[in-house]
């Protein structure tokens, strides 16, 4: 019975232990390296030599009162 208890006791230190270890790289670790290799992704993207501009999707064009059609 005893044996059970100190065993339980471990693997919720256990637990407990691996849980804040992935918090703190998910806090800590993980954000700057989203960075960094995000910005070299975007990066390369942009290197792309063909722009397919049927993908872009409407173009937004400022109102003016001259091209305005007359009722």
């Amino acid at each position: 019975m005893k044996d059970k208890k100190k065993k339980d006791r471990y693997s919720k230190v256990a637990w407990f232990v691996a849980g804040s270890a992935f918090t703190v790289a998910g806090f800590i670790f993980i954000p700057p390296l989203i960075q960094k290799y995000g910005n070299k992704a975007y990066k390369k993207s942009l290197k792309n030599d063909e722009i397919d501009f049927n993908e872009m999707g409407p173009e937004i064009v400022p109102f003016n009162e001259e091209t305005k059609e007359k009722e």
